[in-house]
């Protein structure tokens, strides 16, 4: 049979992925590649940038000299939190797992990124603030991360320190919502409700480490 690309898509999935595997042993390339294409166009698209499209006219934040300063500033800051924290405690990817055995689909966080750098947020990546640097630690269900976020950048003091976690550890928790006014109604980040808030670094990651003394298990 002479198989052409309408003949393929008419196909059934398990007579197209017989058939791929037939003409692959025969080494007929050309329809082997016809039918890997097929099954590639079958796949589901995924509405991961539908997720994250940004609003029509939608112009990004400024970033200043001063701003990538104060980015530069407080990077160096959270790193030097994610240092201090690793010679207590124990954040390693087999420990994580270990203790959270049993949750499905778990993925565990490295405080830092793969440079050994404060990482950055989607929000940032895609230009609606101005910087949203952090570190995380993640064991099971639960995100525990130390936020520094600048929405505006005409607004250079208005720096944000959020401590997220699990409201059953966090006593003055508050949703992300009202941590976030700047999110959209419903808008999540990740996989963190909410958290408390802080004027300062200094209280931040103080409270940071109380959180972290709670959940994290010791070297």
């Amino acid at each position: 049979m002479l198989w052409t690309v309408e003949k393929i898509a008419a196909l059934s999935l398990v007579d197209l992925k017989s058939l791929m595997v037939n003409v692959s042993a025969r080494g007929n390339l050309e329809v082997t590649a016809l039918c890997e294409a097929e099954l590639l166009a079958r796949k589901p698209k995924s509405n991961l940038k539908a997720a994250f499209a940004l609003p029509e006219g939608f112009v990004k934040v400024t970033r200043t000299a001063v701003t990538k300063r104060l980015e530069l500033d407080v990077c160096e800051l959270l790193v030097g939190s994610a240092k201090e924290l690793s010679l207590t405690y124990d954040f390693s990817v087999e420990k994580a797992r270990s203790l959270s055995s049993g949750v499905k689909r778990f993925i565990p966080h490295k405080l830092l990124d793969a440079k050994g750098n404060a990482k950055t947020g989607g929000r940032q990546k895609s230009g609606r603030v101005v910087f949203d640097r952090y570190i995380s630690y993640r064991l099971k269900n639960d995100v525990y991360a130390l936020v520094c976020l600048l929405i505006d950048g005409d607004d250079e003091s208005g720096i944000r320190y959020l401590v997220l976690g699990s409201p059953n550890v966090l006593p003055n928790f508050k949703t992300l919502q009202e941590l976030r006014p700047e999110l959209q109604d419903r808008e999540k980040i990740g996989l963190s409700a909410g958290g408390e808030g802080f004027d300062n670094f200094k209280e931040a990651s103080a409270r940071f480490a109380w959180m972290i003394d709670q959940v994290a298990p010791k070297l």
